[in-house]
């Protein structure tokens, strides 16, 4: 009779320790895919935010651009564009069309991403009057001669002398700042 009644407790505790394993088990594959679920929204979210960025600096570029065309000449006008977006590094570049045609009349202003997963190419067109190249960095706008020309502002010569091969290491330049202005660098 005591026999009976102990292998009845083990049963007993034996079913319980598999209901116990069956919870854990589909607790732990909910909490999975919950934070798989997350995480492609972070993902998602944080790729929306980065070309977002984008956007505002190409509308930053082109803002800058439209309040030269449309102001008297000798206008001049420093602004700094940010090394990195979110951590995340992009390429700017203006193109005149008078280098490639002579019957073309605008520019075109392009805010690239370099993120291979992410790709976003922000085009602006703006009249062909626009001249020059822009940096990550500090940057000028002036209005000479009805032409409006974007100019980097030079590196310093302490600045320069960190843009080295070994990037300004312990330096106060930043290695894409040093590339921008097409100093030796490791990037």
């Amino acid at each position: 009779m005591i026999l009976k009644k102990r292998g009845i407790k083990a049963g007993k505790k034996g079913q319980s320790a598999n209901e116990a394993a069956m919870i854990i088990m589909f607790m732990t594959f909910f909490l999975i895919i919950t934070l798989a679920a997350i995480s492609d929204d972070i993902i998602t979210a944080s790729d929306n935010n980065y070309k977002a960025l984008i956007q505002d600096i190409a509308d930053v570029i082109e803002q800058e651009a439209q309040i030269a065309f449309g102001s008297e000449n000798g206008y001049y006008h420093a602004f700094t564009l940010p090394a990195q977006l979110n951590g995340q590094a992009y390429i700017t570049s203006i193109l005149n069309s008078s280098s490639i045609s002579s019957q073309a009349n605008i520019t075109i202003i392009t805010v690239a991403s370099k993120r291979p997963n992410v790709p976003i190419n922000v085009t602006k067109v703006l009249p062909r009057d626009v001249l020059g190249n822009l940096v990550r960095g500090q940057n000028t706008a002036r209005k000479e001669q009805g032409l409006v020309i974007f100019r980097p502002i030079p590196l310093t010569p302490a600045q320069q002398a960190d843009c080295n091969p070994g990037c300004g290491s312990g330096g106060s330049v930043a290695p894409e700042e040093c590339c921008d202005h097409m100093h030796l660098c490791c990037t």
